[in-house]
């Protein structure tokens, strides 16, 4: 009793379980996304806390700037000068005032403005009320927090207010435009970025609104001080709001003692590439100066990849033993069988069809095994049939071909002004090569060869379709000329193979040896005059079914008695040996130039026949039994002379 076969599949599955323990690999991967996550939300809170710190170092030093300025140039000389000197440094200045403590202007360069209340202005009565509630013992002085719009909304300016303890009942409202703000802010921006630094490796940068880069900074590229920014489409994804990681934070300021929510900030956070160093980083407009946070990821991952280092050198010996037992245990129980059953099968491709495979030591290889055999088994009927249906076809497809072209030689015995002998040799069963001859009058012999573009069967149909059309055209009593002219016009319907013809019709008058000549892109044949060979170089007109719509022209070739014209097509000259070298025009010329030496004239067909015998033999040299590539397909008629 044969023995049961074991299922692969069952085995490969005893084995595998043994494998489960790679469930560890999920957890590995869910640690590691939690520890990624971790650090990306700790890489977050260290760009907000270090970016509120600049909001304050940039809030504080340009107010410090500001009111340094201000009580320099206006405050000190107020206090010394008086209002007398006061409403003369002011002339000219529009929108900066002296002011009572409820707001009036008192003194200001445009009078107009005089007995205006300043408390008008956006933001300003909180902080008056702030201000003197404080009951400063030196100078206090607050910062518009963004541009405010004057008294007779024709502008927006940044505002100054400062008072003193020698000016207690008047307040300075000192107006500054934006390009005077943002330089000081600029700066001030270059110093506080310095003094900022983010974790160990991180820092700030400042860039202005033209995108120059305010903070002393050194990268691969060099030092980048007063250099472009080199990333511009972060900030145009800033300003455009296109970036979905944008968050408003609300600004926050004192009015009356008391918080007040104003205007937010705008903020971007990211993760990106910079001087090809991978950060994270966040950025913001903080008064007109862009200021970009920039976290390295190396650092903020430092710990994690501490931690995913130990879990990869754990995952990477668990894979080594899974990869080592499943390796050991696949090739033993499948690859090996795989293999051999893969050999028989390449000699089988290769053509052995008496290979068998012999691998059944398990179910599904015995049944591999058994498929195979019975449908290479099957498959060799197959061809067997295929081949005898295929030779039968070829038999009666050469035996049509052949019938078609006129083989009997000489073809009309009873003429003695000229010699005719044609062969075609056909690069497989059928060819697309053609020759034909016939009267056209009593007096004029018509001799065509031709060259379809496709071989075999296809070219085959082909060329009996283009025979068939030009015989009957020129057998009709038209001009070379018009014969192919119409019959291209004929080829050129349904042909939706795309095939085409190239061929050479001579018409010749058998009283004077004027040969009429049409050329549809033929190679040019040889005239062969007192044993001397030349190329007849005759203008070619385009190829049959090429293009509809085209005219070809007549040309015309003297023959003397006992010239030869040899006509043949591109399987003689491009021939080819073994090393893919062609026989040439040049060389079908040389051995045509017999000079006094002519081939020794047949029975019936005189020295036609020879000629053409010759320069077959003289091919087969050459090509030295290289395979033929192309239809050898040759006419030669010679001119006698007329009656």
């Amino acid at each position: 009793m044969e023995k049961k076969k074991k299922k692969i599949s069952r085995i490969i599955t005893v084995r595998l379980f043994i494998a489960v323990f790679a469930a560890f690999i999920i957890s590995s991967a869910v640690t590691y996304n939690m520890l990624y996550s971790r650090c990306e939300e700790k890489a977050d809170e260290l760009l907000i806390f270090s970016y509120s710190g600049l909001v304050v170092d940039m809030k504080s030093s340009i107010e410090a700037e500001l009111y340094n300025y201000s009580f320099s140039s206006y405050l000190d000389l107020y206090l010394t000068e008086g209002e007398d000197g006061f409403r003369e440094i002011l002339q000219g200045s529009n929108y900066s005032y002296v002011a009572s403590k409820d707001g009036i202007i008192r003194i200001s360069g445009n009078e107009s403005f005089i007995g205006r209340n300043i408390r008008e202005l956006q933001y300003v009565s909180g902080m008056l009320d702030d201000l003197f509630a404080q009951n400063p013992s030196a100078g206090t002085f607050y910062v518009t927090p963004c541009p405010v719009r004057t008294l007779d909304g024709s502008t927006e300016l940044y505002y100054v207010l400062m008072v003193h303890p020698d000016m207690p009942d008047a307040v300075i409202a000192i107006a500054f435009n934006k390009n005077s703000y943002e330089e000081s802010a600029q700066y001030v921006a270059s110093n506080v970025s310095l003094n900022n630094n983010i974790g160990i490796t991180g820092y700030v940068l400042m860039i202005n609104k033209e995108q120059t880069i305010l903070t002393p900074f050194e990268s691969i590229d060099g030092d980048l001080y007063m250099a472009a920014f080199p990333y511009p489409e972060l900030i145009e994804e800033y300003e455009t709001g296109t970036n979905e990681n944008i968050e408003d934070i609300p600004y926050q300021m004192r009015v009356n003692g008391e918080s007040e929510t104003t205007d937010n900030y705008k903020v971007m956070f990211g993760k990106g590439v910079f001087w090809q160093e991978e950060c994270y980083y966040c950025l913001t407009d903080i008064y007109g100066i862009y200021t970009l946070c920039l976290y390295p990821s190396a650092e903020a991952l430092e710990q994690v990849n501490s931690t995913i280092g130990f879990i990869i050198l754990l995952e990477a010996i668990i894979f080594a033993v899974q990869f080592i037992v499943l390796s050991l245990l696949i090739k033993r129980r499948v690859v090996r069988k795989l293999d051999s059953v893969n050999a028989s099968l390449d000699k089988i491709t290769a053509g052995d069809l008496e290979e068998k495979v012999e691998v059944r030591d398990t179910y599904e290889f015995d049944t591999l095994s058994t498929d195979i055999n019975a449908t290479v088994d099957r498959l060799k009927e197959y061809i067997a049939e295929a081949a005898a249906r295929i030779d039968a076809d070829l038999a009666v497809a050469k035996a049509i071909q052949s019938s078609a072209l006129p083989n009997v030689f000489p073809p009309f015995p009873e003429r003695k002004t000229f010699e005719l002998y044609a062969s075609m040799n056909a690069a497989k069963e059928v060819g697309g090569d053609f020759y034909d001859f016939f009267m056209i009058d009593s007096n004029t012999l018509g001799f065509l060869i031709a060259d379809v573009s496709g071989k075999s069967i296809p070219g085959a149909m082909f060329m009996m379709t283009s025979n068939t059309v030009i015989k009957s055209l020129a057998e009709s009593g038209l001009p070379p000329a018009e014969v192919f002219t119409q019959a291209n016009e004929k080829l050129c319907e349904g042909n939706e193979a795309e095939m085409f013809v190239t061929a050479w019709l001579g018409y010749l008058d058998l009283t004077t040896g004027l040969v009429r000549v049409a050329n549809a892109g033929h190679n040019p044949p040889v005239l062969i005059r007192e044993g001397k060979a030349e190329y007849v170089i005759l203008k070619p007109g385009l190829m049959l079914a090429g293009m509809d719509g085209v005219r070809y022209k007549e040309q015309t070739l003297q023959l003397q008695k006992g010239d030869m014209l040899y006509l043949y097509t591109d399987g003689v000259t491009e021939a080819m040996d073994k090393d893919e070298e062609q026989y040439g025009e040049e060389r079908l010329q040389k051995l045509l130039s017999f000079g006094e030496n002519y081939p020794a004239p047949s029975e019936k067909n005189g020295i036609v026949e020879p000629v053409c015998d010759m320069v077959t033999a003289d091919v087969a040299k050459f090509t030295n039994g290289a395979e033929q590539s192309d239809d050898i397909t040759m006419l030669c008629v010679r001119f006698l002379g007329g009656e």
